[in-house]
């Protein structure tokens, strides 16, 4: 069965729409790991030829590399450069005063409920639930 609308989804039996969903997330798995391979091969290929970025008759492909430096080198540069050349580059380590909300560990916090009808009462108010999520896991296969 293949679903293409959401009428279809209506119509169908739920035995038919978890055997939907299920292959649905099988064939989404296996996409992604072809591109993760596809992206590979891709970057692999450019990084042999020297190149960031490449026209194809697809497209341009850029690839773009995230930076992140180490401070303990960077430090050297406190030792050769002036300190008025830093003031919007380098922020030296200091303390901070920050205001910190509140914070509830309801998962120790749920015990309260023994105390009194109205402390169950203001923690079931509390309570915002999140959306909720399907999970399908196959069963084992009775074997030879």
């Amino acid at each position: 069965m293949r679903l293409d609308a959401a009428e279809a989804v209506r119509d169908a039996t739920l035995d038919e729409v978890v055997a939907e969903l299920v292959d649905i997330r099988e064939r989404l798995k296996a996409m992604q790991e072809a591109e993760y391979l596809l992206c590979r091969q891709i970057i692999e290929a450019m990084e042999a030829d020297g190149s960031e970025r490449m026209r194809t008759p697809a497209g341009i492909v850029t690839i773009s590399k995230s930076v992140a430096y180490d401070t303990s080198i960077l430090a050297g540069l406190r030792e050769i450069t002036d300190p008025a050349d830093l003031d919007d580059i380098y922020t030296p380590e200091h303390d901070e005063v920050r205001r910190m909300p509140e914070k509830w560990d309801m998962s120790r916090g749920r015990r309260l409920i023994k105390h009194s009808a109205a402390h169950a009462g203001i923690i079931e108010d509390a309570k915002i639930y999140g959306r909720p999520k399907v999970v399908v896991t196959k069963e084992a296969s009775s074997g030879s």
